[in-house]
């Protein structure tokens, strides 16, 4: 069975039959792997560039905004009108996210969710991976190191209330297992000076995250 995804896990259970989803920042394959677990979502993405979509991705969509880099095309987005807005490691690529963060609150219905995910303080301090970005510095295109607290800050500013916020974590058993996976390969960087970090993020505390629900009144 697929693993499913811990922004995904946070919602499950909470969302109607056929939800709205906002994802802000739709790359590498997201609409595709929103249906997977939201087959009946209406899945909208938003994104200054498409990046690695493939076609089945572009059909995948049911709508599409163009942003812009200086923070334009937010307005062509309708107000009060998603169950869940996404903003899954997008905010590092942003000069200052805080008023983007703040109009997208004002996207959710009622009662709706809010994912924000991004590197953590601790990311700084990572080992250089050879697959994946584990160091902060090590992916140009982060230009904003985000705090949690500024993050929940905007929420409540804005209306949301916050759930869950902190550091990213996997359930009990993966995270052992993940013990297992990150000893070897400490063993294998001894020998060769290479050390993967695919599948490492939430061992190694790479992700924070702030989760909150629009109030209804």
């Amino acid at each position: 069975m697929a693993h499913c995804p811990m922004k995904f896990r946070m919602v499950r259970g909470k969302l109607g039959a056929a939800p709205r989803i906002l994802d802000i920042g739709c790359g590498n394959g997201s609409p595709t792997l929103t249906k997977r677990w939201f087959s009946s979502c209406h899945y909208a993405g938003a994104d200054v560039r498409r990046y690695r979509l493939s076609d089945a991705d572009v059909g995948a969509m049911d709508a599409y905004f163009q942003l812009g880099e200086d923070g334009s095309g937010y307005d062509a987005i309708p107000d009060a009108s998603y169950d869940l807005v996404i903003l899954n490691h997008v905010v590092e690529h942003m000069r200052d996210p805080r008023p983007v963060v703040a109009t997208l609150c004002a996207k959710l219905k009622p009662g709706g969710y809010i994912w924000i995910a991004f590197p953590s303080v601790r990311s700084l301090g990572l080992p250089h991976a050879e697959d994946e970005t584990l160091r902060f510095q090590d992916d140009p295109t982060h230009v904003y190191l985000p705090e949690v607290s500024e993050m929940v800050n905007v929420l409540l500013a804005n209306g949301v209330s916050v759930l869950s916020a902190g550091r990213s974590r996997e359930g009990f058993l993966t995270t052992i297992a993940d013990g297992f996976k990150f000893s070897k390969r400490c063993v294998k960087w001894l020998f060769t000076g290479k050390f993967s970090g695919r599948g490492m993020w939430y061992f190694l505390g790479f992700e924070d995250h702030v989760f909150g629900q629009r109030k209804t009144g």
